[in-house]
């Protein structure tokens, strides 16, 4: 399983990578009209705004920032997040969307998610 704990400078999320192994297997949702930005569907790295990548491990893609070299910040409005898994291990760090009350909602497949900080929610796949 997934499951979100803290690391000394990210958030980290260790429900099971599993979790999002499956959701690509299992009709997971299409990227129609990605629009650049972080937590945005992308198809590959050209659908994602400047110095973003498209992460084709995410359902539909995800323009994000691998943000665990040392220096790399999240934009505005998304936390770092460490993505850990049961079975595989450490699945690597990405900026993803803030969510929450008062911000906007999460993509189609993808859900508000409690991190281990109370006060942070971000979308990851559902």
């Amino acid at each position: 399983m997934l499951r979100i704990g803290v690391m000394a400078r990210f958030l980290s999320l260790s429900t099971a990578a599993v979790l999002l192994v499956s959701c690509m297997a299992c009709g997971s949702p299409t990227c129609r009209d990605p629009d650049g930005e972080i937590g945005s569907c992308c198809r590959d790295t050209a659908d994602c705004g400047s110095g973003l990548e498209c992460f084709s491990e995410f359902p539909a893609g995800l323009c994000s920032l691998d943000c665990a070299p040392a220096g790399v910040a999240c934009l505005g409005g998304s936390s770092c997040v460490n993505i850990k898994s049961k079975s595989t291990g450490d699945m690597g760090s990405f900026c993803l969307s803030d969510c929450g009350d008062g911000l906007p909602a999460c993509r189609e497949g993808y859900a508000c998610t409690q991190t281990s900080i109370s006060e942070i929610k971000v979308c990851f796949p559902d």
